[in-house]
């Protein structure tokens, strides 16, 4: 049952997309109108009669073809329904006007020919356009920035429009231009640096320009590596510019119908054609004046560059003197002429009869090749240079004139003369002048000249403007003096503002460089103390967890030591109730007269030691004190001693005092002395009856806790004996028996 739903679905769901398919399709064959054809994102509607601009396309056209209709403009908005096209053709319409805000980020190719359009502005908004076709249009002119924005610009053809001038940075951004053609413009000239960017150009038409009628000589100076195929066909060119000698790699060279000047001007040409056979010229170059071809006419003139004769190289000459400069030349044609002075004035032959122009009294022309000095003097002489030039080449021939030493012996001798000549009639005339004037002064005529009138005399004159002279100087001075002043003192105050403020910003700059520190320090004791607790915690950490550890370690150790001691114990107790029981049977089987002897009291005997049994592991270690306290002397090892040997010598004074000197010495009471009782005499030795007993590596100390009142012999309070565990190994002493009799200094 389920299976047999779910293929039910997956029917349902084929029959949809069928369905879909089918409507998608239906749609994109009613969305192309009849006239036209649509195939593969391709609609051709050629001569379709279309008025306007059609909205009924197919959504994934790429090539869209409306040639040969009555299209009067292209809508901004008619091309969002189109977002993939790549390819337009609207040539042969009646478009007029293409709007500036036209976007089309993928078109690539444009065909706007035999149009109307009066500008190309909408250029702006193709990124990607590689290839337009604006022939036979209205373009008037083209400014800097048409083509700005199209940079992968690759073909352009702009014929055939009234353009009468062309921006010299026209293609400052398209140096990806491989076709180019500027036919059939009316423009009269081509700017010399037109070309220079479009350095990757391979095919130039720059023809059927009948106003065209010269191109600068460098205008091809930057296409000699990429430039193949070019034609100037159908211009004015009476000549060709030079630069064409720079093109490499040229293969086709038209110039069909240009009306060219046949002379030696384009010799050049001739010699530049036949060094470059891979050249395939056109056969339609022929003189305007002859009908000739123009490289057999060129061939037949038999040009010539200029060349030197005689030149005249250096001449010397008096003053005064008229010399003549030679400088001939050949060539053909004949080479023109020109004189340069030694104050730069240039001289040009202009007519064939010799004549001396007027303007220039001192150098004349005599012929092209003789120029004629009239007076030598100092302006005269020095450098000339005569240059001579024709079609094929230039030359320069330098002279110079010098005037000899008589001459200038002459001339200063002749300065001399006058000099003093001169100074002699200054001289007199000044001696004349004084005279006179002193016959004025001494017999006063001077005042009977100027008595009748009331005017100052001359001395009286002069004084006065001297004196006004001297105010006037007065006058300036003092008004020198106070602008300096002011000057000194303008200068002073704004020296002193200047310092103030370098004062202030210094100031200011040592409270912020303080305040940088101050904050600094705070940062730094902040770290700092932040790394201080942070140690301090982990050194706390770090001792509290070793003392946890040395606390376990030691609480194990003791346990240890009290599992030992108790092993032990239980071990002495079993060997003493042995040792009990065979005394017992001893002293049983004794002689009668000793056993009297002891009831009398002859002898002292030992009391018994009874061991309670232990139900626990952990015995109670102060039982073995009991055993020491009945004089029962034990056969231990030699690392094991039940008295010390320092309290052989002690009362019962200083035996009850140590446990207070080493309380007072902060440890815990550790009594190091027996119970005191000192050895008697009559005492049975019965150290042959027991075994020794060994406990390794330990040292057993006896410790004494009897009060006062069990000093008594006759008292039947049970004794309490303490063994204290000494882990630290003594130096081995002496074997020594308290039930005998011996000096305390041998044990």
């Amino acid at each position: 049952m389920a299976l047999g739903v779910v293929g039910a679905s997956r029917m349902c769901w084929n029959l949809i997309l069928a369905l879909s398919l089918t409507s998608l399709t239906t749609a994109n064959e009613v969305q192309c109108p009849l006239p036209c054809h649509c195939e593969n994102g391709e609609v051709d509607c050629t001569q379709a009669g279309l008025k306007v601009w059609p909205t009924n396309l197919p959504a994934n056209t790429t090539t869209l073809i409306l040639s040969r209709n009555q299209l009067k403009r292209i809508p901004v908005d008619g091309f969002y329904l189109y977002p993939r096209l790549k390819v337009l053709d609207v040539s042969n319409n009646q478009i007029e006007h293409i709007d500036e805000n036209l976007q089309l980020d993928h078109l690539e190719k444009l065909d706007l020919s035999h149009n109307a359009i009066r500008n190309l502005l909408f250029l702006h908004g193709l990124p990607k356009l590689r290839h337009l076709d604006a022939s036979y249009n209205q373009l008037n002119g083209l400014e800097n920035n048409t083509f700005i924005r199209s940079t992968r610009l690759h073909w352009l053809r702009i014929d055939s429009n009234p353009i009468k001038t062309l921006p010299a940075s026209l293609f400052r951004r398209n140096e990806m231009v491989g076709y180019l053609s500027l036919s059939n413009l009316e423009v009269e000239s081509l700017p010399p640096r037109l070309l220079d960017p479009l350095t990757r150009l391979q095919q130039l038409e720059v023809r059927d320009n009948y106003r065209l009628d010269t191109l600068r000589d460098e205008i091809f100076h930057y296409l000699g590596n990429s430039l193949r195929h070019l034609n100037l066909a159908n211009n004015s060119l009476s000549s060709l510019p030079r630069s064409l000698r720079q093109l490499d790699v040229l293969r086709t060279l038209n110039l069909d119908g240009n009306p060219f000047q046949c002379d030696c001007q384009l010799f050049w040409f001739a010699n530049w054609l036949e060094k470059r056979s891979a050249i395939v010229p056109s056969n339609g170059m022929f003189c305007l004046d002859s009908g000739l071809p123009l490289v057999e006419s060129l061939w037949k003139m038999h040009c010539s560059a200029v060349r030197l004769e005689t030149s005249t190289l250096f001449q010397e000459g008096n003053m005064g003197q008229a010399i003549v400069l030679t400088c001939n030349f050949s060539g053909n044609p004949q080479p023109s002429v020109t004189w340069v002075t030694p104050d730069r004035t240039v001289l040009h032959w202009q007519s064939k009869t010799p004549a001396v122009e007027e303007e220039f009294e001192s150098v004349a022309l005599l012929s092209p090749s003789q120029l004629q000095i009239n007076t030598l003097s100092r302006h005269t002489a020095g450098d000339y240079a005569c240059h001579a030039s024709n079609a094929l080449s230039n030359v320069t021939a330098f002279m110079r004139i010098h005037i000899t030493p008589k001459g200038f012996r002459r001339v200063q001798i002749h300065s001399i003369i006058a000099g003093f000549t001169c100074v002699g009639v200054f001289v007199f005339v000044a001696f004349l002048v004084q005279g006179f004037r002193y016959l004025m002064d001494r017999f006063g005529w001077w005042e009977c000249c100027y008595c009748c009138g009331e005017r100052l005399s001359p001395r009286a004159k002069q004084i006065r403007n001297l004196l006004e002279a001297i105010e006037q100087y007065k006058s300036q001075q003092l008004e020198r003096l106070r602008e300096n002043y002011t000057g000194q003192v303008n200068r002073i105050r704004e020296n002193c503002v200047q310092q103030m403020e370098r004062i202030h910003q210094g100031y200011a700059g040592q409270v912020k460089y303080l305040r940088g520190v101050r904050v600094y320090g705070t940062q730094q004791l902040t770290t700092i103390r932040e790394q201080y607790n942070d140690q301090a915690k982990k050194v706390y950490d770090y001792t509290v967890d070793r003392l946890q550890t040395v606390q376990r370690n030691y609480v194990s150790q003791r346990s240890k030591v009290r599992k030992f001691s108790a092993h032990q114990l239980i071990r002495l107790r079993e060997k003493y109730q042995f040792q009990q029981k065979t005394l017992n049977k001893i002293m049983e089987n004794l002689p009668a007269f000793y056993l009297d002897s002891c009831r009398s009291a002859a002898c002292a005997r030992t009391d018994s030691v009874y061991f309670q049994d232990v139900g626990e592991v952990d015995v109670n270690i102060d039982v073995v004190e009991s055993i020491i306290k009945q004089g029962i002397q034990l056969d231990l090892p030699d690392d094991i001693c039940l008295e010390d040997e320092n309290l052989n010598g002690m009362g019962e004074e200083e035996i009850e005092g140590a446990p207070e000197e080493m309380e007072t010495a902060g440890g815990r009471p550790r009594k190091r002395f027996g119970h005191g009782r000192q050895s008697s005499a009559g005492s049975l030795d019965l150290s042959f009856l027991f075994a020794p007993i060994r406990f390794p590596s330990l040292n057993w100390r006896r410790r004494n806790t009897v009060d006062e009142e069990t000093k008594n012999e006759g008292s039947g309070t049970a004794l309490e004996v303490a063994v204290e565990i000494c882990p630290v190994p003594i130096e081995q002493e002496p074997e020594c028996n308290t039930l005998q009799t011996g000096t305390p200094a041998e044990c």
